[in-house]
Formats: structure tokens, C-alpha cells, sequence
């Protein structure tokens, strides 16, 4: 199982201003929570497009931790192992199995999805909507393997298309969202 984190360190231009006091810890948590939300909601849709996979699954694989004013940090992390060829659409054609990954069309010569013989193939529970082939060759004597596709959710999540999503929200949105709260600080503090 691999865990990739991403994290940025772009408060440091409100630490000097601990003289707003009991204020300063709540307006960091706000302005990172609001960068983590827009930041999360780019890059679910960048990772779509660049894995093929679908946004309730890309959903589900990216999880928010948000920032309070005990803690003011945010984190995107997502976790996870190679991806089966059933969640790109697979479905099975003559001679294999065909699925859509990162936008090319992939074939697996001699998989199957369905058991049964020809005329009469069906899903079956036991396997699970997976793509498999049969590991003996021509003749069937019931060792199969199940295929995967070897595209993991971490490693495409820090590269790529996403990456530059992330990286691009997060240099251009921080410091503005850091400069708005200062000012609602310095408005407050005229008061």
C-alpha cells in the first residue's frame, strides 16, 4: 500500500503577526481550508482526465484533512495499490478484453470477465467484475491470474497533469487568499 502526501509551507509570511493575538490562529485555519477545498476540487477533475478513472472513484481516493487553529496545517493524501482493469470500463470482445487507460485503449489478449462457454457467458460473483487470463496456456485447467493495469492512484496523483493543478492553485491562490485575511485582520483591528 502506498501513501503520497503533498503539503505546502506557504504561511510563513503570517508568523511575524502574532500581534493580532487570540485572531491570527483562526484566520490561518480559514485561509488554508479555503485553499484545501479549491485546491481539491482542481485536482479531482485533472486526475480524471489523466487516469481515465472515474470522479466517484478519484473522490473516494483523495482525502482532506483540514486545518484548525490548534493545528494549522492542511494535508491531501491519498493511498492506495495498482488498479484493476475493471473500474476503466472493461468489457470483453473477441479475443480478450478491452479498457480505456489514461485515455488509450488497452487490450488484454485472451482475458475474460465472464465464465461459461460460448453462447452462455455470464458474471459470476466469484469473479468479482475482474479481468483475468489463464495462466496454462491454450488448455484450461482452472489457474487464472487477474490482470491490473499498473496505473496507481499516488504516483499519478503527484505527477502529471495534477501535479501542475496543485502546485498552480497553491502558488497562486495562497498568497492571495494570505492577503485577504490581513486585511479583514487590519479592518477588525481599526475598529
Amino acid at each position: 500500500m502506498l501513501n503520497i502526501t503533498a503539503q505546502s509551507a506557504g504561511l510563513g509570511a503570517m508568523k511575524p503577526l502574532e500581534a493580532f493575538g487570540a485572531r491570527l490562529p483562526n484566520a490561518q485555519a480559514n485561509v488554508l481550508n479555503r485553499v484545501l477545498t479549491r485546491t481539491r476540487n482542481a485536482v479531482v477533475p485533472a486526475m480524471v482526465r489523466q487516469t481515465g478513472l472515474s470522479k466517484r472513484i478519484i473522490t473516494k481516493a483523495i482525502r482532506t484533512y483540514r486545518a484548525s487553529p490548534q493545528n494549522p496545517s492542511v494535508v491531501l493524501l491519498t493511498r492506495g495499490g495498482e488498479v484493476s482493469f475493471r473500474f476503466f470500463g472493461a468489457h470483453e470482445v473477441a479475443g480478450g478484453v478491452e479498457a480505456t487507460v489514461k485515455g488509450h485503449k488497452d487490450f488484454v489478449e485472451g482475458g475474460f470477465r465472464r465464465s461459461g462457454p460460448k453462447g452462455g457467458r455470464h458474471m459470476v460473483a466469484k469473479l468479482n467484475r475482474q479481468v483475468y487470463v489463464n495462466v496454462d496456456g491454450k488448455r484450461w485447467r482452472g489457474q487464472i491470474r487477474k490482470e491490473k493495469t499498473g496505473v496507481f492512484i499516488p504516483y499519478e496523483f503527484v505527477a502529471g497533469e495534477t501535479a501542475k493543478t496543485f502546485w498552480r492553485i497553491v502558488d497562486s491562490d495562497l498568497p492571495v487568499e494570505v492577503e485577504v485575511e490581513l486585511m479583514k485582520l487590519l479592518g477588525q483591528g481599526g475598529r
